[in-house]
């Protein structure tokens, strides 16, 4: 599974692997072996599977114990973190890679009343359910884009009509391809 961390402004690429406590993870690119366990849960999770708790993370010949908690910010996206490490602090912000790349792929350009319905990644398209000149509710899927091996509703942003299809079922895509424009009544 890929995920999206921040720490402050950085933000570094996780490949979690597979879902065992000994794993190769990578981490922008660079392998790791790595051994995580949870020592403790938390008080409050004791009799459900934990978020958060103490954990043992042994990272090449290094040892460390690791203190989690889930905390919530308003309005945040994807899921936050309190992790202690050796004394030192970090908030960290974790977002679903595929979650991110599809909230991302939709693009409302406000100057112009119109909305742009990107592709989140390449994909091939599935099926283009609305027509130029048809009637859309926000939140309407307006294209059907396979990428990942999984089918995704692309959804217009705002309420209107819509002005441009620019694709074709089965053609190929690239991330970034505007698919339909949306224009606002």
């Amino acid at each position: 599974m890929s995920y999206i961390s921040s720490i402050g402004d950085k933000a570094y690429s996780v490949d979690t692997g597979e879902n065992s406590p000994q794993r190769d993870i990578s981490i922008d690119g660079m392998r790791y072996s790595i051994d995580w366990r949870q020592i403790a849960p938390l008080a409050a999770d004791a009799k459900e599977q934990s978020s958060g708790g103490r954990f043992s993370l042994l990272i090449g010949e290094k040892s460390y114990e690791v203190f989690a908690r889930p905390i919530s910010k308003p309005g945040g996206k994807g899921y936050s973190y309190e992790i202690v490490v050796a004394g030192q602090r970090f908030e960290v912000d974790v977002e679903d890679e595929r979650e991110k790349a599809l909230t991302g792929s939709i693009q409302a350009v406000h100057e112009s009343g119109e909305a742009l319905v990107r592709a989140p990644m390449p994909g091939l398209v599935l099926g283009i359910p609305m027509e130029p000149g048809a009637k859309v509710e926000r939140g309407q899927t307006v294209v059907v884009l396979e990428a990942m091996k999984m089918e995704n509703d692309l959804a217009s942003p705002i309420e209107g009509t819509v002005k441009e299809v620019r694709v074709s079922k089965g053609q190929t895509v690239n991330q970034g391809d505007v698919l339909v424009v949306v224009s606002r009544e």
